[in-house]
This record gives C-alpha cells, sequence and structure tokens, in this order.
C-alpha cells in the first residue's frame, strides 16, 4: 500500500507551542473535534492512499498549534481509507510529510451519522442556534445516538490523556462529552469553544434533553463563545434551566461544586496565510486572468463564499442582487458577481432544496439580464482551495456577506486579509455576522431588506476610490491572528483551570461600556 500526501507544509508560528507550555506545563495537549486535521482517501486511478487537509480554517490553524506542542488530536475517521492507514487502536502520525502527534480516530457507523451528526447535531441544534425552530426535527433516536457518540469521544480522550492533560473540545457535536471526562477525571483541565451561536432561553426550551447539554458545557473549566451576547445567551439558560448560580459581573456558572468561566473570544484567521499566498510571483498574472474569464468585460466584480446553508442568506443575497440591476440598468455589463456556494449536508430536505433554489434563482437572473458577451452570476458550486480562494478575492472589488445569523464568519476577515492595509476593495457585512462586531470599516447591511440591502450593494459598487482604500485600511487594522485568539485561549483556560478568574476580553468589557 502506498501513500502519498497533498497537503501543504505551514509555518508553525514559533510563540505558539511556548505560550501553551508556559499555561500548562506539565500537561499533555488534546484537541477534541468532530472533524478531523487529516483524511485518507483512496485513489482509485492510482490504486494508492491519498492523504488530504479537510477543508476549514479551524482545523488548518489548530494543526500548527499541536504540531509544535505534539499530544493527540481525537476526531472522526471520515475518510473512506482512514481504517487502512490507522494502527489497531485508531492512531495514525500525522502531519504525513513529518510526523509530529497522533491523530486518534473515533469511528462512526452509518446510523451514527445519519442520528448524531445529521440528526440531532445537524437538524435540530443548528437550526435551533441559529433561529430557525421550524426547520428542527428530532426524534428520541437521534438524541440517544447523539448521547452515545459523544461518551465515544470522551472515552478515546481519557485513553489518550495520561495523568494530566489539557483538553481542548470544539464546537456542538460534543456538547456532552466534557461531563464524561469529568466524571471520569475531575484532574483534567477543560476547555470547549461553542463556534455557532447560542440561541436565546425562548428558543432552547425547545430542547427536550436541554439540562443535560448544559451540565456537560458547564463541566468546563473555560467556555468560548464568539460574541458577548452568545455568552449571555448560555449564562441565562444555566441559570433559568439548570438554577445554577450566576455570576453576571465575573461571567462565572457555579454549578455541582464546580466553576465554569465563560468569555466571548472572537475567533479569527491565518492572516499571514492568506497574505503569502497573494505575494508569489504567479499571484498577480492569476488575479487578472480570474478578472478577465469572470468579468466578461465588466468593470467590478463582486465575491461571495458561502457554504449552502439557509443561515447563509444566499436567497436573500441573489434577491438583492436581482432587484439591483432591475433598479440600475447602467450596472448591467458593469458588474458582475461571482458565488462561490459549497455544497453542504447533502441528503438533509433543507439543505437539498435550497440547493436547487439558488441554482435556479442565479440562471433567472442570467436569463433576465444577461447579454450574449455577458452573464451577471457566475454560480461556482464546489469548493476551492485557500490558495484559489485567495486570488478571488484579490480579484474582486466588493465581497457580500448576508447571513442571518452567523457565529463569527471568517469569509469577512478573509477578504480583509486578501486586499491588505493598501487595498481598496469594500465589504458589505450583514448585521447579523458576528464579524461586524469586529470589523470597523464594512458597509453594514440587513440581508432581510432587499430594498435597502439593493442600495447598499450599488453604493459599494460606485463608492470613490479613497473612501475604498480609507475603509480597508480601518477593517485591515482591526483584524488579529488566530494564533493571537490562540494564546489568549490559553491565558484565560490556565486561570480558570487553576481556581482563578480570568480577566475579561476586550470585547466583554467593551459591550459592558456600550
Amino acid at each position: 500500500m502506498s501513500v502519498s500526501a497533498t497537503v501543504r507544509a505551514r509555518q508553525v508560528p514559533a510563540d505558539l507551542g511556548p505560550a501553551f507550555r508556559d499555561a500548562f506545563p506539565a500537561a499533555r495537549l488534546l484537541v477534541v473535534s468532530n472533524r478531523e486535521p487529516y483524511e485518507h482517501v483512496w485513489d482509485d486511478e492510482r490504486d494508492e492512499i491519498e492523504v488530504r487537509r479537510p477543508p476549514g480554517g479551524l482545523v488548518s490553524a489548530l494543526d500548527p498549534l499541536v504540531q509544535s506542542v505534539g499530544g493527540v488530536w481525537v476526531a472522526w475517521g471520515s475518510g473512506d481509507a482512514d481504517r487502512e492507514a490507522a494502527d489497531s487502536t485508531g492512531r495514525v502520525r500525522v502531519p504525513p510529510e513529518e510526523p509530529r502527534y497522533s491523530l486518534r480516530r473515533v469511528w462512526l457507523t452509518q446510523r451514527d451519522i445519519r442520528q448524531y451528526y445529521q440528526g440531532y447535531a445537524n437538524q435540530l441544534l443548528w437550526p435551533l442556534c441559529h433561529l430557525r425552530p421550524g426547520l428542527t426535527h428530532s426524534s428520541g433516536p437521534y438524541w440517544e445516538r447523539y448521547r452515545q457518540v459523544n461518551q465515544r469521544f470522551a472515552e478515546a480522550a481519557l485513553e489518550e490523556a495520561g495523568s494530566e492533560a489539557a483538553i481542548w473540545f470544539h464546537d456542538y457535536h460534543l456538547a456532552l462529552a466534557p461531563g464524561f471526562v469529568r466524571r471520569a477525571n475531575a484532574g483534567h483541565k477543560l476547555a470547549h469553544f461553542w463556534h455557532i451561536p447560542f440561541p436565546p432561553l425562548e428558543l432552547f426550551r425547545i430542547l427536550t434533553h436541554g439540562e443535560a447539554l448544559l451540565e456537560g458545557l458547564i463541566a468546563n473549566h473555560l467556555l468560548g463563545f464568539h460574541l458577548p451576547l452568545f455568552c449571555d445567551n448560555f449564562m441565562r439558560c444555566a441559570e433559568s434551566v439548570l438554577g445554577a448560580d450566576v455570576d453576571w459581573e465575573q461571567r462565572a456558572v457555579h454549578y455541582d461544586g464546580h466553576t465554569c468561566f465563560v468569555r466571548a473570544l472572537p475567533i479569527s484567521i491565518d492572516v499571514d496565510a492568506f497574505e503569502s499566498r497573494l505575494a508569489e510571483p504567479t499571484a498577480e498574472a492569476a488575479v487578472r486572468r480570474l478578472r478577465t474569464r469572470y468579468g466578461g468585460g465588466a468593470e467590478s466584480i463582486g465575491i461571495g463564499v458561502d457554504r449552502i446553508d439557509y443561515s447563509k442568506g444566499l436567497e436573500e443575497k441573489l434577491a438583492a442582487l436581482d432587484l439591483m440591476w432591475e433598479r440600475n440598468p447602467e450596472m448591467r455589463e458593469h458588474f458582475t458577481f461571482v458565488q462561490v456556494a459549497v455544497p453542504s449536508r447533502t441528503g438533509i430536505d433543507a439543505y437539498d432544496w435550497l440547493s436547487e433554489t439558488v441554482e435556479r434563482m442565479a440562471w433567472s437572473i442570467n436569463d433576465r439580464w444577461g447579454t450574449v458577451e455577458w452573464k451577471p452570476v457566475h454560480l461556482i458550486k464546489e469548493s476551492l482551495p485557500p490558495e484559489r480562494l485567495a486570488l478571488f478575492y484579490r480579484a474582486a472589488d466588493l465581497c457580500i456577506v448576508s447571513s442571518l445569523q452567523d457565529g463569527m464568519n471568517l469569509v469577512a476577515k478573509e477578504y480583509v486579509a486578501s486586499h491588505g492595509p493598501d487595498g481598496a476593495g469594500v465589504l458589505v457585512l450583514s448585521r447579523f455576522a458576528g464579524a461586524v462586531e469586529e470589523l470597523d470599516g464594512c458597509v453594514p447591511v440587513n440581508p432581510y431588506d432587499a430594498d435597502d440591502f439593493a442600495t447598499r450593494i450599488r453604493e459599494a459598487i460606485l463608492m470613490p476610490v479613497l473612501e475604498r482604500r480609507e475603509r480597508m485600511d480601518r477593517l485591515y487594522t482591526s483584524l488579529r491572528s488566530i494564533y493571537d485568539w490562540m494564546i489568549e485561549t490559553f491565558e484565560a483556560w490556565q486561570l480558570a483551570a487553576d481556581g482563578e478568574t480570568p480577566p475579561l476580553t476586550a470585547i466583554d468589557r467593551s459591550s459592558r461600556a456600550g
């Protein structure tokens, strides 16, 4: 059996490993997530196993940390050749070109995937957290399978933890796992980052097993969310549903003899990675080719990059663009829009329906306003690698993010990083994306108001160059690196695990001042 690698080596920040070791000198690092940082897949044409890095900014950013520190990453083995590549315990050393840590895979059956992942996580928790209770779908087997799989992740983590571990859980797939770990060994240092919004109490009450979810999350020493609003929602649920003692000043939840500190820690991106991709000698020519290929002679090009998900406002974005071209005939053949729409969670009715709807809307716009030489909307329904996305971002005069509810939205930050402080791109950003709280200089929009949305798009297209540059300079100044985010998390986590109160973050303090 031969194995080929198609992953690119990443630069490990020099201070990342030492920052973790300063916080946890003797602890073994464990990252626990649903998605794995590397997957092994069969290449049937060459009859060999290929190693790939699944798409996603989080796994790409956490990988250098675990490389630097060592330790173990526990994740679902989703690749079709993952079992062949792993040993009998499910372990494989990664990265393939220079192994530095162990990836411990958790095996899921098709029923697990259907009921834990597609079911409870993505047909109940996801729509509820994104304020879409009408799209929730639940059943007893979904919950029971979610509980079983979380216990399986916890057991794998405990097997890898040793005598002392700092275990970092990620996202809504694994809300119960910290509780299982703490009940088995209260000595480990636990943190959890919840990457999506947390719903208000009025919606959270829809969950029939909400108490268990809250108890699982409170088992952590540190619980992170993107925004203070999500912290407040969580603490209000803990207070009302569990009767927990909540210290609102210190953002601490006291329950069952344990204290969990809750902090707003807005995540970011690897800014240097985007800048380095665009500094390559071939980048400028590649950007020009993209403008020629997709512009069709238009003076301005816009970009949107979204998973096909009802939380992203794709229908609202296309409706606003349609209205903009209808009202402003002079914008026809002047402005072209490229929408990268990444297929997501196929097999779930709401997603399959949305995918078809987006395609029909794009076709209708092109049919109404297109000409022989110009197409208003280019729909790219595939996932593009980061280096390709960086070129699209740089080629675009504006980026439209139309989320109806979003924990953060890293596309907004990727677009800014790809233009830099001297760029002239314009970021049109939904008021309902978490990133709007940080990115000073964007053009904020309400995607539910098609009339105003269309107006804002036109204004962004026609914005004078000096104003565009001034706004982009402010946007770029607002950016933080994801590695700064990690270091801030380590410092707060260490204090929380030692029973001390971590300081409130800058965004926590500013929200109170406001």
